[in-house]
C-alpha cells in the first residue's frame, strides 16, 4: 500500500463513540492542582525577587552543552511562567473531557471510568512536573544571567525527561492492567 493509500485510510477510519462520564476530582488530582499552581507562583516569586538585580540582556535559550546560545531582552524571562500558566489553564480544562483523548486501550462502558481516571491523573502529574521543570530552568536562567552559574545543569534535564518517561510509563501499565 502506497502512503497516499495509508493516509486514506487512516482518516477514512471512524472511531466508535466513548462514553461521557462525569467524575469528580480525586483528592490527589486536587492536590497536584495546588502543587502545580504553587510552582507558577514560585516562578514569578524569583522572578520578583532577582528583577533589579538582572541585567538587561539574559540568556532566553540553552544549547545541547547546558551553555547560552541566544540572548534577549530581560522582559523575556516572564516566557516560562505565561507557557506554564497557560499549560496549567488549558489541562485543567482539558481534563473535564477524558472521552476525547485517545487511549492505548480500547474504551468500553466497564473500563472507561478507570481509564477516564489513570488519563486524568497522566495530565496532573505531567503538568506538575512541566511546571516544576520551567520553575528549575527560570531559576537557572537567573543564576547565569547573574553569572553565579556558566550554565544550566545538562545531568538534571536529563533526569527530569527520565521522570517523564517514568510517568509516561507507570500510565501504561495501569492502562493496560485495568483494560
Amino acid at each position: 500500500m502506497d502512503l497516499n493509500g495509508y493516509l486514506t485510510t487512516m482518516t477514512k477510519r471512524s472511531r466508535k463513540s466513548q462514553p461521557i462520564l462525569s467524575i469528580p476530582r480525586s483528592p490527589v488530582e486536587l492536590a497536584l492542582e495546588v502543587v502545580a499552581a504553587v510552582g507558577i507562583l514560585w516562578g514569578c516569586w524569583i522572578i520578583f525577587q532577582s528583577w533589579d538585580a538582572l541585567p538587561q540582556r539574559i540568556p532566553i535559550h540553552f544549547g545541547f552543552s547546558g551553555r547560552p546560545d541566544a540572548w534577549g531582552d530581560k522582559v523575556a524571562i516572564w516566557i516560562l511562567p505565561a507557557v506554564a500558566a497557560f499549560f496549567e489553564v488549558m489541562w485543567a480544562v482539558l481534563g473535564n473531557y477524558p472521552h476525547t483523548f485517545n487511549y492505548p486501550v480500547a474504551i468500553t462502558e466497564e473500563n472507561a471510568r478507570v481509564q477516564y481516571q489513570l488519563a486524568r491523573s497522566l495530565l496532573a502529574w505531567l503538568k506538575v512536573e512541566m511546571i516544576w521543570l520551567f520553575v528549575w530552568i527560570l531559576w537557572q536562567q537567573i543564576q547565569v544571567s547573574l553569572g553565579k552559574e556558566e550554565m544550566v545543569s545538562v545531568g538534571f534535564v536529563l533526569s527530569i525527561i527520565m521522570v517523564f518517561l517514568g510517568t509516561f510509563g507507570v500510565y501504561f501499565k495501569r492502562a493496560f492492567l485495568a483494560r
